[in-house]
């Protein structure tokens, strides 16, 4: 589109010796760079609506979207320095085909041709599909469940096991027990009925639409976990991305799609002190969603899902670059390019803080020596 002239009176001068590449100063490279995808949910069948008729997805599409991300970042000049998967990497549908184990090996494939370490994490469809001990045995960095890893000086990445309670673990009846007594606390309806044979959300309203068979929570162990090991990131001036399947703020995803205690997980993380918790970064709610939480000063980010992309434009994944002052969100297809930056951390803002009063007060005292020495009053 053309754009108006600039008004003469606000041109600026030209620059006689403009900077070249050569003598441009290099931005700072980023400390940690890694590529991320979420819900890629292969399946070897034709395309079909979602449950609620309001989504077409492409399941074996989601393939192609998958192999078209992985391609991209071997592609990445400097390589990148690892991969995440937010969980979810076939559907529900291979088990209702008996066809899990040659789904996820056809996944996992692409996954392989990526040369640095690919970090899996847990969602809702795995477990469809596998037990957890199948998940260990055939899915590379998946376990620990929770865990803390370095990713650059002053960073970690913290993935979380959103899925500690619930009530679709295949193989394990004291799991299932203990997530449909969590589930029926706060869901009246018949949640022993086969999947997808009657409206499980009927009469929720408002947040209460969390409490769905698909959803899962954290144990007091997990969450205690947690809070010590952002207090000690805290402690020693350290920020966390956080890793987690399904999204723990509604306001960057839907209520039908939210962590079953996600209240206590934010109190947490917000516990933690502003900005400990960098960014949050979650799957499950395909539509994706972002959203910043001022509490705790976080950035909390939902990936959309290969199964929505378009045969013309088969992409949804991204790269994120992370800096001192901000973390880059360079999107593919559906996922947009973000800048987030960041807020300061606790002693940072309180050193910042102590910086303008001592400059304050330095200034109030130039300003009365020299009416002293002018013999104002």
């Amino acid at each position: 589109d053309a754009q108006p002239a600039a008004s003469p009176s606000r041109k600026r001068p030209l620059d006689p010796s403009p900077a070249t590449s050569s003598t441009r100063p290099a931005r700072p490279a980023p400390l940690a760079r890694f590529g991320a995808i979420a819900d890629v949910q292969y399946a070897d069948v034709d395309d079909a609506w979602n449950f609620k008729k309001t989504q077409r997805r492409r399941y074996r599409g989601a393939l192609d979207c998958l192999r078209n991300a992985v391609d991209a970042w071997r592609q990445c000049d400097p390589p990148l320095d690892f991969v995440i998967d937010l969980g979810d990497i076939i559907d529900q549908l291979c088990e209702a085909n008996a066809d899990s184990r040659r789904a996820l090996g056809l996944v996992l494939a692409e996954f392989a041709r990526i040369p640095q370490t690919v970090y899996h994490t847990l969602g809702n469809h795995e477990l469809y599909n596998f037990s957890r001990r199948e998940c260990e045995e055939l899915i590379p960095n998946i376990t620990p469940w929770f865990r803390s890893v370095q990713i650059a000086p002053g960073w970690r990445m913290v993935t979380l096991d959103c899925y500690d309670i619930n009530m679709i673990e295949r193989g394990v009846e004291e799991t299932i027990e203990e997530g449909l007594a969590f589930l029926s606390r706060h869901n009246p309806n018949d949640l022993r009925a086969p999947r997808g044979s009657v409206d499980v959300s009927l009469g929720l309203q408002g947040a209460q639409r969390r409490f769905l068979p698909m959803g899962g929570a954290m144990k007091a162990e997990q969450l205690r976990w947690l809070g010590a090991e952002l207090r000690a990131m805290r402690g020693a001036g350290e920020r966390a991305v956080v890793l987690t399947h399904v999204p723990v703020l509604p306001e960057c995803t839907v209520y039908g799609a939210l962590v079953w205690n996600y209240d206590e997980v934010l109190e947490v993380m917000r516990s933690a002190g502003c900005g400990t918790v960098a960014l949050v970064l979650a799957g499950h709610f395909h539509d994706g969603g972002y959203a910043f939480d001022k509490a705790g000063g976080t950035h909390h980010l939902t990936l959309p899902s290969p199964l929505h992309t378009s045969p013309e434009d088969p992409r949804a994944h991204c790269v994120i670059e992370v800096h001192e002052d901000r973390v880059e969100i360079v999107g593919a297809g559906l996922v947009p390019s973000r800048t987030l930056g960041l807020e300061p951390l606790a002693g940072e803002a309180l050193a910042d803080a102590a910086a303008a009063v001592e400059g304050a007060v330095g200034a109030v005292g130039a300003v009365a020596a020299q009416a002293a020495h002018s013999g104002e009053p």
